[in-house]
């Protein structure tokens, strides 16, 4: 049996219910010598009675076991060289354990393409930057604007101009970019993201920007000059916060999440603007789906969708085909899963400092997905 006092958080873990610290705690646990063994022979032990089950009613049955043991599935550690950092797998598919499939991976390796970060400027001549590095930007008469310190780009608050003169800057997959505006506010920016600021914001005008992926930001207080972050048909409002909003073209939907502060939602398209703003309040997130009227909002852990800011990836309840969209972002590869049913799995991950193959290889030890790399990409057969 696990240890006494690690069985509930376990159980806590299985059943969506534990916190991004109990995650840690359980990921601690594991790592210590004999646990991982006594974890193994916990869970095949609920595997062996579950693939034993052939009654008429077996969906009722099944049903009723995984309540019992709170959807024990196999946990996996990684390979030594990366510190042993634990990464966990869920799936939450009884199906999918009892019609497990043949895993094979070939010998080819991922070569990661080096795209770069561009700042397009306000005459549209486009700049790259190298987060190893450091610059000045400078406007479009040769003044000095911002500066660039190796990963973070931080413009000049000494601009007394009474026009808007906008900056876009675009982080690529596979990269990650900090940006502090000239008010302050520091933006926080995922792989695949653009953001379209003022190089400077103008006395009795609002603060906005415009957002296409993923940002954290944390906005300079300013009660006189409200912020604003335009999501296509989405309007977040706020005085000054912490809070992160994603929006990836290709997803179905628009998250805010609100970690201190408070924020107004408000939906700008014609059919939804008869509705009114929607506030958050910290430790909330509202979501407005894009073929759906009106925000949702729901209690969440915040951490689960700022961890990307400290370099980790937390999936929770999350379809395999959001998080193949999630690695190609973070990793700058192509993944083409020709395995439709797997795409509608749930899976709970926690990915921290690993390569694209070491994540490959972890979900190959809890599932058998095969699959092969050929020409820099990822198939999923």
């Amino acid at each position: 049996m696990a240890n006494p006092e690690m069985e509930p958080l376990i159980i806590k873990y299985l059943s969506n219910t534990a916190t991004a610290k109990e995650l840690d705690l359980l990921s601690d646990w594991i790592l210590l010598k004999g646990n991982q063994e006594v974890l193994d022979v916990y869970v095949k032990s609920h595997l062996e009675i579950m693939t034993t089950i052939n009654e008429p009613d077996t969906d009722r049955i099944k049903d009723n076991l995984l309540r019992k043991i709170k959807r024990d599935k196999k946990i996996r550690r990684l390979s030594a060289v990366m510190k042993y950092a634990a990464v966990v797998v869920m799936l939450l598919s009884l199906g999918y354990y009892l019609q497990l499939q043949v895993f094979t991976k070939s010998e080819g390796n991922l070569e990661p393409k080096d795209e770069f970060i561009t700042i397009t400027l306000e005459n549209g001549a486009i700049e790259t930057l190298s987060p190893v590095e450091n610059k000045t930007v400078k406007d479009a008469n040769g003044n000095i604007i911002g500066t660039q310190d190796k990963s973070k780009l931080v413009y000049s608050n000494t601009s007394k101009t009474e026009k808007l003169v906008y900056n876009t800057l675009k982080v690529p997959y596979g990269k990650q970019f900090d940006l502090i505006l000239s008010d302050g506010t520091h933006v926080f920016l995922n792989s695949g993201t653009s953001l379209r600021y003022p190089v400077a914001f103008v006395k009795g005008r609002e603060r906005s920007v415009f957002l296409t992926g993923e940002a954290f930001f944390e906005v300079a207080e300013d009660k006189e000059h409200p912020f604003i972050v335009n999501a296509n048909d989405m309007e977040v409002k706020v005085l000054g916060t912490k809070f992160n909003v994603s929006h990836y073209p290709e997803d179905p939907n628009i998250q805010t999440v609100l970690v201190e502060g408070s924020v107004s939602l408000q939906l700008k398209n014609s059919e939804n603007s008869h509705f009114g703003p929607t506030i958050l309040a910290p430790g909330h997130k509202g979501e407005w789906r894009k073929n759906e009227n009106g925000i949702s909002v729901e209690n969440v852990d915040t951490n689960l969708y700022t961890a990307w800011v400290q370099g980790k990836l937390v999936f929770r309840n999350t379809s395999f085909k959001a998080i193949r969209k999630a690695l190609e972002r973070r990793y700058n590869v192509t993944i083409l899963n020709k395995n439709p049913a797997l795409d509608d799995q749930v899976f709970d991950a926690t990915f921290d400092i690993e390569t694209i193959e070491e994540v490959l290889e972890s979900f190959s030890k809890s599932y058998d997905i095969a699959y092969i790399i050929k020409n820099n990409e990822v198939i999923i057969k």
